[in-house]
């Protein structure tokens, strides 16, 4: 290796090089660069940035083929309405009397108001919206067994 003035850390290496750490630590996994690893890091030598310039060439168009194909498939995930339908753990409808605001259905659960609404959206939580617009959570949802464990 080269001196220690001339080491890099997987993060250093990584801004320089204009590619993510995760990619360093692949490259060195792979043997495509060569590093030490010294009190827990990896170092790497700055001459090492050539090997992976001549790499990220090569490496460039996969990144753009696997989005384009990824896109898709979201695309397509979006479009099934039955797999919300398979998942749905509670009762039908909420009674007005036995509702919880969202703020406190969030506070008393370890979901977070916005995971709160994709489960509204996908139908395993039962809820309403009040003439406000504000949503109160069945609270019969509580007693289902994948909600009962997410209980504070």
């Amino acid at each position: 290796m080269a001196t220690k003035s001339q080491l890099l850390t997987t993060g250093e290496f990584a801004s320089k090089a204009g590619i993510a750490a995760a990619k360093v630590s692949k490259l060195i996994r792979d043997g495509k660069i060569k590093a030490e690893k010294k009190s827990g890091k990896w170092m790497i030598s700055s001459s090492e940035l050539n090997a992976v310039k001549g790499l990220s060439k090569k490496t460039k168009p996969s990144p753009k083929k696997k989005a384009s194909k990824a896109a898709p498939k979201k695309a397509a995930a979006a479009k099934k309405p039955a797999a919300p339908k398979k998942d749905k753990p509670v009762a039908a409808k909420p009674s007005a009397a036995k509702t919880i605001p969202l703020a406190d259905f969030v506070s008393m659960t370890y979901l977070t108001e916005a995971g709160v609404k994709d489960w509204l959206r996908q139908g395993r939580l039962n809820g309403l919206q009040n003439e406000s617009g504000e949503w109160l959570i069945d609270a019969a949802n509580l007693e289902v067994p994948d909600i009962k464990r997410l209980v504070r």
